[in-house]
């Protein structure tokens, strides 16, 4: 058994897989697999599978027909044979000690899951929103770790966590919609007994122009809004918050929540789409009472419920 298997959905990346492929071959770490899940690209990225596989015997290629991320990531999963599971894009590299450090304090600490920072790499400008690179160590509850998630303070991206590969047992990522992290990875910082939150920037995440992050559609603000909901739907029904700590962690959430709805509604184009935004204009009321939001989100809220509903 390996101890680190990495699972990277290939979609149209031949561009820059070589680049992403060599950032894991090249992990301090030897003791890992890389699962390459090729899900219908249009390109020479399976080919491209292939004759990497061919030349390093860690690597193994999946190719599933259907082009969506996190079905690659859960086929993926079924294949994987590692103690541990991390994900890369495979159009982003990552530093060369981000298996070893991060697998070593994971087993020494009996951690289900590790957290660590990322690097948001953009063409032409600097990172905005810059996570914490200090190299801290905090090891923390499940329940910690799940509101850093849900109060946007550690990064919900799937990338950025090492998973204990039992705790897919139970778990998946949700499939056909953009944002599938957003709206998935709290699931397994609550299940992960204890954590860990590393404050170093192993990933570096490219956000290039025609990337899902930087693409607006009025599937991409519902699949967003949708992200939220369930996060809001979480707090309100776990059980692993009480009434008064509820409306500090949903703030991030519900302002979020709102200002996606926003979007929805002023952007539909069918009857489908606007009965879908009026179906969740409904769903305002799992917005605890004294969430902290900007004025902005609750001039939203206060025109959805004078207006809209």
């Amino acid at each position: 058994m390996p101890k680190v298997s990495v699972i990277v959905p290939v979609h149209n990346t031949e561009k820059y897989l070589q680049a992403c492929v060599d950032s894991l071959t090249a992990q301090t770490l030897s003791d890992i697999e890389i699962v390459l899940v090729e899900n219908c690209s249009t390109d020479d990225s399976l080919a491209l599978c292939h004759s990497l596989a061919a030349a390093e015997s860690r690597i193994k290629v999946l190719s599933i027909d259907k082009a969506d991320l996190s079905t690659a990531r859960n086929e993926g999963v079924k294949v994987a044979t590692g103690e541990y599971i991390a994900f890369v894009d495979s159009d982003d590299t990552v530093l060369p000690t981000l298996c070893e450090e991060n697998y070593n304090l994971a087993v020494q600490h009996d951690l289900g899951l590790v957290c660590f920072s990322l690097h948001k790499v953009y063409d032409n400008r600097a990172d905005k929103y810059p996570y914490n690179n200090d190299g801290s160590i905090k090891i923390v509850s499940a329940k910690e770790m799940t509101t850093l998630n849900l109060t946007d303070i550690s990064p919900a991206y799937v990338c950025s966590h090492l998973f204990k590969r039992t705790l897919f047992e139970q778990l998946s990522f949700p499939e056909n919609i953009f944002y599938e992290d957003r709206a998935s990875t709290f699931l397994f910082t609550a299940a992960c007994g204890k954590g860990a939150v590393v404050n170093k920037s192993y990933y570096r995440y490219y956000c290039r122009d025609g990337s899902i992050s930087r693409s607006f559609s009025w599937k991409h603000y519902r699949d967003f809004a949708f992200a939220n909901l369930c996060r809001l739907e979480f707090i309100n029904n776990s059980g692993l918050y009480a009434a008064e700590e509820m409306s500090l962690v949903a703030s991030a959430s519900a302002d979020s929540f709102l200002r996606k709805l926003r979007h929805m509604l002023s952007k539909a184009k069918t009857t489908e789409q606007r009965d879908e935004a009026l179906e969740w204009c409904r769903k305002l009321n799992l917005i605890p009472k004294g969430a902290h939001l900007p004025l902005k989100a609750r001039l939203i809220r206060w025109y959805i419920e004078r207006f809209i509903l």
